[in-house]
């Protein structure tokens, strides 16, 4: 959608004072182009969409994702009171978030006018990494002491309003460790004067505060967990990160491996700078051009086959393409397992096992078509022959290399998705030109 339309909508709907609408649309439309909207609506126009920006029901889940340039923009611009009686409403990991895109002046003037529980909280956020746990959390975790009695943990339950919301009930002893967890059900089930500790489930799943962000996504998507416990080196329960607060990892993380895959920049956009582009595309464009020009080696050596059956040269970017994409096909399903943790450096015969069994089925399948189509169009039925088995084996590479490239990459601490598809594709290019131009040169006389 062009800006000229976003603004057309934004401005209509500020008119008839549509805050739930408005907040859709912007959630779903880019920084860049929130960016830009705001450059061309008027005083009052911006000062409608400042109040919903920044009120902490929306602000929350709208602002963590504007780029540091909009936000100190937004700030520059809003009353003071206004962005401090945001930060203040804020969730201490939302807060976070927000102070990591801010300079750290406009930080140290907000941090100066919080209250000192919440500055504290804030403060000990800060202090991890911003793409770990401990920096993604949000310390404002809700526990119940195994000590307490299961009446009295519902009356606790029932009057809680200064956290977000209730997943799980995690339970701590008198040094705030973490015990385990207990169900709603069983605490509702259980006798009232049950103690915590005789109804606890100790097999819980956490994370330690300085594990990375993509660890944490990776526990949450492979468990369904809608939230999970932050813990340090002696299991002292911290925080709790909860879905919404990995999601943007997860889409980040996959938007990231698609565009490393493709040799792309993931900010780049649509309309990102010429220069810009071409800057950020050369390289991967230099390096699959050097990738290209080792496959024409191999056309090379047979070209002296070629020359007798000039016809093969119509069927090369057959078996190319066939490998290629196959490889593709493999690559993805691998850096995928490998990025939200379903497949580890272990499974690899597993992987190779299965994949091996896809790629000489798809082989026969497509070696098959491609045979009778070949005999069809040139009436030849060894040049079917050559092409069939050809095309099995690039697929059979295809299948081999698209599990071991990526695992061999992670392997030496390498992100498989940056150079598996190049080093994938020279594979197939490669041995999809020498299968078919080796097994044509052996039955020329059949091809003449």
């Amino acid at each position: 959608m062009g800006n000229d339309v976003l603004v057309k909508i934004i401005s209509k709907l500020l008119r008839v004072g549509s805050a739930e609408k408005l907040e859709k649309v912007l959630r779903t439309s880019f920084p860049e182009e929130i960016q830009s909207i705001f450059s061309q609506l008027d005083h009052s126009q911006k000062n409608v969409l400042f109040n919903l920006l920044f009120n902490p029901k929306v602000g929350s889940r709208t602002i963590r994702d504007f780029t540091p340039e909009l936000l100190e923009e937004l700030f520059n611009q809003m009353p003071w009171e206004t962005a401090l009686d945001l930060v203040k409403k804020l969730q201490p990991d939302d807060t976070t978030d927000l102070f990591g895109k801010l300079s750290s002046e406009k930080v140290q003037k907000f941090l100066a006018h919080l209250d000192p529980a919440q500055k504290n909280q804030i403060s000990k956020l800060l202090a991890y990494e911003k793409n770990t746990a401990g920096g993604t959390m949000n310390s404002n975790v809700f526990a119940l002491s195994q000590t307490e009695t299961a009446q009295q943990a519902i009356e606790a339950v029932r009057t809680q309003t200064q956290v977000p919301m209730i997943f799980y009930l995690y339970v701590v002893d008198e040094q705030k460790h973490l015990v385990g967890i207990v169900s709603l059900r069983h605490l509702i089930m259980a006798q009232p004067s049950a103690l915590l500790k005789d109804i606890t489930n100790t097999n819980v799943n956490y994370v330690l505060a300085t594990q990375s962000q993509t660890d944490v996504a990776q526990l949450i998507t492979r468990h369904n967990f809608l939230a999970v416990p932050v813990v340090d080196e002696e299991k002292k329960l911290l925080g709790v990160i909860t879905v919404d607060d990995v999601m943007g990892v997860i889409q980040e993380e996959a938007t990231q491996n698609m565009y490393r895959m493709a040799g792309v920049e993931k900010d780049e956009r649509v309309f990102t700078p010429v220069k810009k582009s071409i800057k950020t595309r050369a390289l991967w464009l230099l390096i699959n051009l050097a990738t290209c020009v080792l496959a024409a080696q191999v056309v090379n050596i047979f070209e002296g086959t070629i020359q007798k059956v000039v016809m093969l040269a119509t069927f090369l970017p057959v078996v190319a393409s066939m490998g290629g994409i196959a490889g593709s096909q493999t690559l993805t399903i691998m850096v995928r397992g490998l990025a939200l943790g379903e497949l580890t450096i272990q499974d690899t015969w597993k992987a190779i096992v299965k994949e091996l069994q896809v790629g000489i089925s798809n082989g026969v399948i497509n070696g098959f078509v491609m045979a009778i189509v070949a005999y069809y169009w040139k009436g030849i039925p060894m040049l079917g022959v050559v092409l069939m088995f050809s095309m099995i084996g690039n697929l059979f590479i295809a299948a081999l290399v698209g599990v071991l490239v990526p695992i061999g990459l992670k392997a030496i601490k390498i992100d498989p998705a940056i150079a598996s598809a190049v080093i994938v594709t020279t594979f197939t290019d490669c041995f999809g030109f020498f299968s078919f131009l080796g097994l044509a040169a052996l039955f020329i006389k059949y091809l003449t």
